[in-house]
């Protein structure tokens, strides 16, 4: 009879071990995809910091986003603030609200040319599809949006 029943038994549980392996993979794999996909669905509901550094990859991240371009000293910001704080709330999930000072942050206010604050720049997929100058309603600001989704 010899040790082939055995042999064919091992490679009976070797298979079954393979099999447990590439099942035991796919779930882990879909569970990592689910966390990212949660991750990306779990937009934040109040304004973002954005940086110099940050600016790039903050507006590629999102497929809408209004960046508010603001300084602590210009009281037009201030009053903005109010509103962009209610907006990111009211539409968090479908827009997302980002802060930039521009006293700190000179390298985009640069590159966008903002001459005037408070100015709201919009980008829709990563790129500039509107610029709103000054402090303006939020009817306004909330038309505006809707014309971009």
């Amino acid at each position: 009879m010899g040790l082939e029943p055995f042999r064919k038994l091992e490679g009976d549980r070797m298979d079954e071990l393979e099999n447990i392996r590439q099942r035991r993979m796919r779930e882990l794999m879909n569970q990592l995809g689910e966390q990212s996909t949660q991750e990306e669905l779990s937009w934040p509901n109040t304004p973002i910091q954005v940086t110099d550094a940050t600016f790039a990859p903050t507006i590629k991240k999102y497929p809408l986003i209004v960046i508010d371009c603001w300084a602590p000293w210009c009281a037009p910001c201030r009053m903005m603030a109010l509103i962009i704080d209610a907006l990111a709330k009211d539409n968090a999930g479908d827009i997302v609200f980002g802060k930039l000072n521009v006293d700190e942050n000179q390298e985009v206010a640069v590159k966008y040319g903002i001459m005037s604050i408070p100015t709201l720049l919009v980008f829709k997929n990563g790129t500039l599809v509107k610029r709103i100058v000054g402090a303006v309603p939020r009817q306004h600001i909330e038309q505006i949006i809707e014309e971009e989704r």
